[in-house]
């Protein structure tokens, strides 16, 4: 009997992951060039492109700072658009690999004898988000206040040390996905969180307390 999703199909889903990737810095390298031309001619996103009589500037190309703001702005929307399709494109993958793995396991592995013990992870939580921003990373990856938090990926009760190494792993993983397992009416969830540059604060948009 085959496996229940076989390795083609992982890296199918693999390769589908790297294009989105690729379609990310392509946005990303569109919406720096954008916003250095925008930059170079004094206006930026918001500075106004009229006198104070009304009439459009005379130092600036007006039509031509409209259309980069125009674009600018469609480049965000997509630039979101394409984060959520990586989130749940990393998703799939995890999903596939487990269960190829899991599969794999059970017909090559023997069973391991009573008397073996596997290591436990830590399964306290050891943190609370108590504020979620909307349309932030966190807020994407289904993170909601109130939650938990058991795991951020390799943090836990044990080693948090007071929340420093989770700031410490966010800080090394931007547009890097991290697992997150909460703690959410008694139910436990695992997440993909994906640190990332966004329109509000830090690159999680949300705060997180030690229990």
């Amino acid at each position: 009997m085959g496996l229940p999703v076989r390795q083609d199909e992982v890296s199918a889903l693999i390769k589908e992951a790297q294009a989105l990737v690729a379609k990310k810095d392509d946005i990303e390298a569109q919406l720096r060039e954008l916003e250095e031309g925008l930059q170079l001619q004094g206006v930026g996103m918001d500075q106004p492109l009229i006198d104070r009589s009304g009439f459009p500037r005379s130092d600036v190309d007006v039509a031509a700072a409209r259309t980069s703001r125009n674009l600018v702005h469609r480049l965000r929307n997509d630039h979101k658009d394409v984060m959520k399709e990586i989130e749940q494109a990393l998703h799939k993958v995890h999903q596939a690999s487990r269960t190829t793995d899991q599969a794999t396991a059970a017909i090559t592995q023997p069973t391991p004898p009573a008397t073996v013990q596997q290591p436990l992870v830590p399964a306290a939580p050891f943190a609370l988000v108590n504020a979620v921003a909307p349309d932030s990373p966190a807020d994407a990856s289904g993170l909601r206040r109130n939650d938990k938090v058991v795991k951020f990926g390799h943090v836990h009760a044990e080693n948090h040390d007071r929340l420093q190494a989770l700031n410490r792993l966010v800080g090394q993983s931007e547009n890097k996905a991290i697992k997150v397992v909460v703690s959410r009416d008694n139910t436990s969830l695992e997440l993909t969180l994906i640190p990332r540059e966004w329109s509000g604060r830090g690159t999680l948009g949300c705060h997180i307390v030690p229990l």
